[in-house]
């Protein structure tokens, strides 16, 4: 851009006002509940050399007129941050479950071949022992970007990003060029923002076109996978447990060391062994083999990377003490990812063992998926009812929509809508050989009760129940209580 006859240096793209810093570009994006067109002048107060908008505001900056500044943010966000995906590899990994722990296995992967890998999930944006906070899953283009630039400046040759179907809705990773697109499977969710279970399909459908990547993982054990590969305008491997499968898992083993998994491709058969715990990881090791090797990373060093791969925070996460139950931690969200954390916890427990779920769901999203939720506990010998973070829903009732799943169910069903004695309780109550499943938060620290995001306190599960285990949950209290105060 430039104004008059003086070239306009603009210092990055940023499109919210509260992170604006001098001479950057302000983008006004039009959202559901405000205007970033409302926040031009606040942005101008605090240094923004520019504005990027799709009409004139009376704001006196350089102003460059698009016709969406949603749709501009990843094209424009490339440009300032030099195009990383130009030398970077990148990975996209989307799906309804498993997306972080996927993109885990392949950064293991993609290190152990000699290409220093950079992640960006869920759980935060990672290179080396490096970690960036990020606030969403996928993070809006200038974000992206910008945390793609800093792993490529210190030193990455590769990326994984875990893509979200709102994130691919909304341009988020317009700009990039994806190598490699992988998809580990499909089950009703987001339709809050979504609308139709075919829209969120299409959504993820939108990465496998030749735009956007170069070839495809598709795990096809469920018909939306199979029906990907179909209609991919992009090369694909299927990866799934079916007959007809490029990478066919041919059996598997998952106990509380780890998952092994024999499986068969056009080279040979192969076993792989990993730490993750859970056959719901099964197919998620197997993409993670299908994309090393479609990037050209040899044998070996798949196997070494997936075996040398630390599981990520709250996905399974195994809580061991002796003379206590067996507790894990998972960010089970979606009815069918509990109905298979469930049946791992039951292969956990000790013959004659008892699984105590803790169960909640968030508030003001998908209350489609309560009762399913609840449907899914079913398999439970012991079920705590609790409150995950409302978001200013009322938790009682959020509970009594969980319960509807349960009605007629053999299992024992309490509802503790405090979630840290809901978890302290289940602790206490199980036996040594039984299995505790505390499931819907995983990695997050922070529970928001109210509309108001401020208004979050730190709450980690994992946390808690170590605590319990060692019997010392007044420690986790005094200082839930000195965070509140």
């Amino acid at each position: 851009m430039r104004t008059g006859e003086d070239a306009l240096l603009v210092r990055g793209l940023v499109s919210d006002s509260r992170a604006v810093v001098p001479g950057c570009l302000f983008a006004c994006v039009p959202g559901a509940s405000s205007d970033g067109h409302r926040f031009a002048a606040a942005a101008a107060a605090a240094g923004a050399a520019a504005l990027l908008v799709e009409h004139p505001v009376p704001v006196p900056l350089p102003q460059l007129v698009v016709p969406s500044v949603r749709a501009a943010l990843g094209p424009v966000g490339a440009l300032l941050a030099g195009d990383p995906s130009a030398e970077l590899r990148i990975v996209a990994v989307t799906g309804s479950n498993g997306k972080t722990t996927t993109s885990t296995l392949i950064r293991g992967v993609l290190d152990a071949g000699g290409w220093p890998t950079g992640v960006v999930t869920t759980v935060g944006a990672r290179f080396g022992d490096q970690l960036r906070d990020t606030a969403l899953t996928t993070p809006e283009a200038p974000e992206l970007q910008a945390t793609l630039r800093w792993m490529l400046e210190e030193g990455a040759r590769s990326a994984v990003v875990e893509a979200s179907s709102i994130a691919l809705d909304m341009g988020r990773l317009d700009g990039l060029a994806f190598e490699v697109a992988v998809f580990t499977g499909f089950e009703e969710d987001h339709l809050d923002h979504h609308g139709t279970l075919e829209h969120y399909w299409a959504s993820k459908a939108r990465l496998f076109e030749p735009d956007r990547a170069t070839a495809g993982v598709v795990v096809v054990d469920e018909p939306w996978g199979r029906r990907l590969a179909d209609q991919a305008r992009i090369p694909v491997v299927r990866v799934g447990t079916a007959p007809g499968a490029d990478v066919r898992v041919l059996d598997s083993l998952s106990d509380a060391s780890g998952t092994r998994v024999l499986l068969a491709d056009g080279d040979g058969v192969h076993l792989l062994a990993t730490s993750l715990v859970g056959r719901m990881h099964v197919t998620n090791i197997a993409a993670a083999w299908a994309a090393g090797r479609l990037l050209g990373v040899p044998a070996p060093d798949v196997v070494a990377g997936l075996a040398a791969v630390v599981p990520p925070p709250g996905r399974n996460t195994v809580l061991r003490t002796p003379g206590a139950p067996l507790v894990v931690v998972d960010y089970a969200h979606t009815p069918g990812a509990l109905e298979l954390a469930l049946e791992t916890a039951r292969g956990l427990a000790d013959p004659g063992g008892r699984v105590h779920l803790v169960l909640g769901a968030r508030g003001r999203r998908d209350r489609y998926k309560r009762q399913g939720l609840g449907t899914a506990a079913r398999a439970a010998d012991e079920v705590w009812l609790t409150n995950e973070g409302s978001h200013g829903e009322d938790p009682a009732a959020i509970v009594a929509e969980l319960r509807t799943g349960l009605l007629g169910a053999e299992a024992t069903v309490r509802t503790v809508l405090d979630r840290y004695e809901a978890i302290t309780s289940a602790v206490s109550a199980a036996r040594p050989g039984d299995v505790v499943l505390v499931v819907g938060r995983g990695h997050e620290t922070r529970l928001q009760d109210t509309a108001d995001p401020r208004d979050a306190v730190h709450f980690d599960d994992t946390e808690v129940a170590r605590a319990a285990l060692r019997h010392e949950p007044d420690a986790v209290l005094d200082e839930r209580e000195a965070q509140a105060s």
